[in-house]
């Protein structure tokens, strides 16, 4: 999700905004200029596809889904479970590398070297086989900087930092030293500073820095939310210190701060990728084996023993470590053999590319040609994301402008569904971010949209899934449950608020959450068909409808609002039917039940409806 990255559709969006308001019929949210009510008409005889489409959803790691930061977590978890989704994708994504990263500092060599920042606590260990801290190579409290082995000295540094260090450390088995003024002095006032030390042990010893300590508990609770239900796990982020860098990065202190620029780096610094993959075996082994043997022969023990059925390699490769599709799939197919290796699974699914860009159809054809793979290889699902971007935060009658983006995504869609079917026809897919980005939306200063936002979002999500369901895609994932703008209160800078699906302040579901649980709860893709719809209107610019039939003979028909405006809707032979809806009355809250007395139907702006038509007459 990087929204840099779609400004040409956000050019197109502007250049056409004036033109679409000048032809909208309604700028109010009113009735529409039209007398007449816009009529459904359903062969429910006639045959149209299979249905086959899975509506599933994302959760994206970050602070406010952990338990050990938000006041909202559990409430959170239990609206992901309330959900009863499949395939429901769990993200481990890079801004908050401590919440996404299980080694973030690579194994030490024989030397020992520690990075922190000012007002944290540095901890240097030799313990290992009862081994003591020897010797203090280099201490440094000021702006130094460089990798282990090649510290060096900044402008800034307090001339007692080495004396300081041995003080405190030398003889001991472990020492914990706070980076602080009150420790060192300060040597600069009003420059950020940090503690850079490195120390020999007595006897010599290698040390690796794995820590899941803020990664257990969120996978953990999705886990639990999630369980009896089909699952695909990214592990999206890798540590960074694997890819060649002229300096090493240095990631936030603070678990909860953002860090936009983590995943740098271009060109893995071992070629064959060996250590790519059994760094993703030994994070597999973690959740699946109860634990795994590190770089230097030490059993990391986790009692866990999980089960997943896919696991997705990366994310939007294009955008984050700008990866070739050639280099991608070589790293997936590493990462495969990697978690065979120490898991000695060969049950897992895999889920490949999850790209971000659109219209790559070289990477599609690349990767779904199996002579590209080493043996032996699977390429069970493929992945890519959709967003509609908005123009404006506040205009509601600019929202109407997501719905042909989507429209002309699926044109993409279909050009991609010839190329699995030729290539790679077992292949399934999984469309696993699909949403809305409004403009600025991790700008602390940007407005907060109106409340019917969270309709035209969701009438976007039931109208993707409904058109996306004719093409035969296996599985369309809602982006995303969590985000948020600013929130003072916790100290969190936003992350996307515009495509959360629940409340951030509540923890309870949007519109656009109640339309996920809506579809979820009515598809039945083992029983479902649809039928042959069509509609008065013209050009389908108003609404869009598409009815399905069940083998026991259920009917019901999806109707979805695409304008800020009302419209009237009469579906024949409905009447003493039952309708769900979700319009801006709902609010927070579940859709609203009505027994139809009529055949008519008053849909209000942005307004989802599925409507479970009474029983046929023999």
């Amino acid at each position: 999700m990087n929204i840099s990255r779609r400004w040409l559709v956000v050019f197109v969006c502007c250049i056409t905004f004036e033109s679409v308001r000048l032809l909208s019929i309604s700028k109010t949210g009113k009735d529409l200029n039209n007398n007449d009510s816009i009529t459904i008409e359903v062969s429910w005889g006639t045959h149209d596809y299979n249905l086959r489409t899975i509506p599933s959803l994302q959760l994206v790691t970050n602070p406010l889904v952990s338990r050990q930061f938000s006041p909202v977590s559990k409430q959170i978890f239990a609206n992901l479970k309330q959900l009863n989704a499949e395939y429901a994708r769990y993200a481990v994504w890079f801004p908050y590398p401590k919440l996404a990263v299980a080694e973030l500092d690579p194994p030490s060599g024989s030397l020992q070297c520690r990075n922190v920042g000012e007002g944290y606590t540095i901890h240097l260990s030799c313990e290992r086989n009862g081994g003591v801290i020897s010797q203090v190579d280099f201490a440094s409290f000021g702006t130094a900087a460089g990798a282990c082995g090649q510290m060096k000295q900044g402008a800034c540094h307090a001339v007692d930092s080495s004396s300081i260090v041995q003080r405190i450390c030398v003889g001991q088995k472990t020492c914990d030293i706070p980076a602080t003024t009150d420790i060192f002095g300060d040597p600069c006032v009003g420059t950020v500073k940090r503690l850079l030390v490195q120390i020999q042990c007595n006897p010599a010893q290698n040390n690796t820095y794995w820590n899941f300590t803020y990664i257990d508990p969120m996978l953990e609770d999705f886990l639990t939310a999630t369980d009896g239900h089909s699952r695909i796990i990214s592990f999206s982020t890798q540590p960074n210190w694997l890819f060649q860098l002229d300096t090493p990065h240095i990631y936030p202190d603070n678990a909860t701060h953002v860090d936009w620029s983590y995943s740098v780096g271009t060109k893995l610094v071992d070629d064959s990728m060996q250590a790519l993959g059994d760094y993703y075996g030994r994070l597999v082994a973690w959740y699946t084996r109860s634990g795994f043997i590190d770089e230097y022969g030490l059993k990391h023990n986790s009692g866990y023993n999980y089960n997943w059925d896919y696991t997705e390699i990366f994310n939007e490769i294009e955008g984050e470590h700008q990866m070739s599709i050639e280099y991608y799939t070589r790293a997936y197919d590493a990462v495969i053999q990697g978690i065979r290796r120490h898991t000695n699974n060969y049950d897992m699914k895999y889920v490949g590319m999850a790209l971000e860009n659109h219209n790559e159809f070289e990477y599609y054809k690349y990767f779904l040609n199996h002579s590209n793979h080493a043996p032996d290889i699977p390429i069970d699902m493929i992945s890519y994301h959709f967003y509609a971007i908005g123009v404006s935060r506040v205009d509601p009658v600019s929202w109407e402008l997501f719905f042909p983006q989507l429209d002309k995504f699926t044109i993409e869609v279909e050009q991609i569904e010839q190329i699995r079917k030729s290539l790679s026809p077992q292949t399934r897919t999984t469309i696993d971010e699909l949403g809305v980005i409004l403009p600025d939306d991790n700008n602390p200063n940007a407005p907060l949209f109106p409340l019917i936002y969270w309709n035209a979002a969701a009438a976007l999500y039931a109208y993707s899934w409904g058109k996306l369901s004719r093409q035969g895609i296996d599985v369309v994932g809602h982006s995303q449950l969590v985000g948020y703008p600013q929130l003072p209160n916790l100290q969190l800078e936003p992350q996307y608020p515009s495509v959360a699906l629940l409340n951030w302040t509540t923890g309870d579901g949007t519109a656009k959450y109640w339309t996920s649980k809506l579809l979820i709860d009515t598809v039945d893709i083992d029983n479902d068909q649809a039928v042959v719809t069509q509609t008065t209107d013209v050009g389908d610019q108003n609404i869009f409808s598409q009815a399905f039939i069940g083998t026991n003979s259920s009917r019901w028909v999806l109707i979805v609002n695409k304008r800020y405006a009302n419209i009237n809707v009469t579906l024949p032979n409905c009447t003493n039917g039952r309708m769900q809806i979700i319009n801006e009355a709902s609010g927070f809250g579940p859709p609203a039940e009505v027994t139809l007395t009529s055949d008519q139907i008053a849909l209000s702006a942005f307004a989802v409806a599925i409507v479970h038509m009474p029983a046929a007459e023999k």
